[in-house]
């Protein structure tokens, strides 16, 4: 029996992904208190291609979750049983562990979720980075229903899934995409207002907020996108209000209006490590994200699924723009 992975053997800043290699490793043993999980499924991230295209963590395997039955448990493992359906919480004890683009991966017991059979497989292989990043965003938020709140990038997967928790919670949601045929797609998930950049040159964002709202502003904002839109985002949200960037799609660096800011508007980096780092918010994002993706509240959507060994062409899918759904590796 072997254990097929992907793994970086070399790194070429101007061709990252061209170091990618199909390679056979060893099985691992169940160690004690730890847990053998043969991968099925597993999601190809933002975050997986940014650690790629940095060469942050050296030669490694990368996949900061998936999903998977388990293979084999070490001695005093309680918790899980051979043949067991479970996510390994890879994402909370990275670089410890090698990533999820592979078939058979060791990690401590209590790293380990059992899947209820009301949740699927594939959704089960996106249950932590972007349900626990969302859930983490809007319950830092504290918005009351009944409030607005503005998102950036609404158009993406982790977008898509706001907007339907922000509605189960009576939250109203301004979303901006770029593209103007998902204004109606956001709008069936229960988006209250879209608005599209590309169409809409001739008003800024915060001038349509302002219409949107009767001139109170979003309560707050979430932004993954940074650079110079964080600018329209920051003048959208009301005095004292918050916005929190959790990414960079835009660029590094920030702009940010003066004024906005002796306004009292807090602009914060929110990090998903940071969020996740006590045992007990963990627990309050394991327990409140399973309860959400049972109820089918949270429903990740789903894209195209290739072979682990075509992992060349998934991650060509993965980083085109308008994609769809989160692209998965199965084995």
């Amino acid at each position: 029996m072997s254990n097929r992975a992907v793994k970086v053997q070399s790194f070429d800043a101007n061709d990252p992904f061209a170091g990618l290699a199909l390679v056979t490793k060893p099985v691992p043993k169940a160690e004690a208190g730890h847990v053998v999980v043969q991968i099925t499924l597993r999601p190809i991230l933002p975050f997986d291609l940014m650690c790629i295209r940095q060469g942050t963590n050296g030669l490694f395997t990368p996949g900061a979750e998936g999903f998977g039955i388990v293979h084999d448990v070490g001695e005093g493992v309680k918790t899980v049983k051979k043949g067991q359906r479970v996510v390994p919480l890879i994402a909370l004890d990275l670089p410890n562990v090698e990533g999820s683009w592979q078939q058979y991966l060791s990690v401590k017991e209590e790293l380990v979720w059992a899947v209820p059979d009301s949740i699927s497989d594939e959704a089960a292989a996106q249950f932590v980075i972007n349900p626990w990043t969302l859930y983490g965003l809007l319950t830092d938020l504290k918005v009351p229903k009944g409030e607005y709140i503005l998102q950036t990038a609404a158009g993406s997967v982790l977008g898509r899934q706001v907007i339907q928790l922000a509605k189960h919670w009576g939250i109203k949601t301004i979303n901006v995409v770029r593209r103007g045929e998902q204004k109606e797609e956001l709008k069936a998930l229960g988006a209250d207002e879209v608005i599209c950049t590309n169409e809409e040159e001739e008003k800024d964002v915060a001038t349509r907020v302002k219409e949107i709202t009767g001139g109170k502003l979003a309560y707050g904002a979430i932004d993954p996108v940074a650079g110079t839109l964080t600018k329209q985002v920051v003048a959208s949200v009301r005095d004292g209000g918050q916005v929190f960037v959790f990414g960079f799609l835009g660029g590094n660096d920030i702009t940010v209006g003066v004024g906005d800011l002796f306004r009292g508007v807090h602009l914060t980096g929110w990090s998903f490590y940071h969020a996740i780092a006590s045992p007990e918010r963990r627990k309050e994002l394991t327990n409140g994200v399973s309860k959400l993706m049972e109820d089918k509240i949270i429903v990740p959507r789903m894209g195209e699924t290739y072979d682990l060994a075509d992992f060349q062409l998934a991650i060509k899918k993965a980083t085109e723009v308008g994609g769809g759904g989160k692209v998965l590796l199965s084995s």
